[in-house]
Formats: C-alpha cells, structure tokens, sequence
C-alpha cells in the first residue's frame, strides 16, 4: 500500500464532520489507544499543502456506533463553519504509539528517482533533531536524502519502493 511521506508523523484518524457550534469537530480513529497518548498538538493537511500543526483544546470519546470517534477542538478553529471546512482531512500527531506503522522499517527498501530508475538500496536511517535522513547506498557511493515532501514523494511497502525527487543535487555531493 502505498503512502505519502510525513516525517515524524503518524497517522490517527480523519475528520467526519462538525459538531456544535464553537470549531469543534468529529474524528474517527482506528486505534482509540492511540488518542489517549497523544501530544498536544494535531497535524492537519489541507489540499496542496504541507502538514500544519494544531494545538489541542479539547478531546473526549464521543459516542457512536460501532466505532471510534473522539470529540475535538482546536486552537485558532472557532466556528462551525471552520470546522465544517475540515470534513474529510487526514489528522496525525508527532508521537509515536505501540501501533504507529515503525518509521524505520524501510532498511532494504530501493529507492527510485522521479524517472524511475534505481538509485540504491536504504542502508540505514538517519535521525537528526530536525527529520530523518535516508542513508541510500547506490552502486559507487553513499547517497543522503532527507525525508521531507520536497525529496521522498512515495513509500510502497508492498512493493519495499521509496519514490523520489529533486535528488540530482544530492547525488552530486562527494
């Protein structure tokens, strides 16, 4: 299955719809566990856009049948009429939990250019305070692509493939 890149960022559930009349919103989440070890603050992504972080003012399980919604509100979201603008959005928060997909499965993975071809293979995973760097060990030398949107545009897991982008520059470094 393939997904899009966000470093740091695991996945938590998708907006359903607005509730009551403050900015408040409705959230269904595969993992209810996942919610209650949650930071404070909630990553959004609005069409054509990067990850945006909202802090958290409120969340509490919310009623439903048959499945896991949560009740919540954000800062700087204060009508419905924000709220309802959020129905269908992707929500991921910066900790990581027992089930998080493990963000450092991808040793082994071929790394492909815009065009296709192979670069190499991920030898390692790099951490720095700032994203995660793919350390991509390719036919002469050792080449380093930091995870961001701008570089990493797809990972497959079925196929064990990370698309990439705009890496001829980094190729280039000796």
């Amino acid at each position: 299955m393939a997904k899009e890149p966000s470093p740091g960022l695991y996945p938590l559930g998708i907006i359903a719809k607005a509730q009551g009349t403050l900015g408040g919103f409705l959230m269904e989440v595969d993992d209810p566990a996942a919610m209650m070890e949650m930071s404070d603050l909630l990553y959004l992504r609005y069409p054509d856009s990067q990850w945006v972080p909202y802090r958290v003012e409120e969340i509490r399980p919310h009623q439903a049948r048959r499945r896991s919604v949560f009740f919540v509100r954000l800062e700087g979201i204060t009508t419905r009429t924000e709220a309802e603008q959020l129905r269908g959005l992707e929500v991921k928060t910066d900790r990581f939990t027992e089930s998080s997909p493990d963000p450092d499965n991808v040793t082994g993975y071929t790394v492909l250019r815009s065009d296709e071809t192979r670069m190499g293979e991920v030898a390692d995973l790099m951490d720095t305070p700032a994203y995660k760097i793919l350390v991509v060990q390719s036919s002469d030398r050792i080449v380093l692509i930091p995870w961001m949107e701008q570089f990493v545009t797809e990972v497959d897991d079925g196929s064990r493939t990370i698309r990439t982008r705009n890496t001829a520059d980094l190729e280039a470094l000796e």
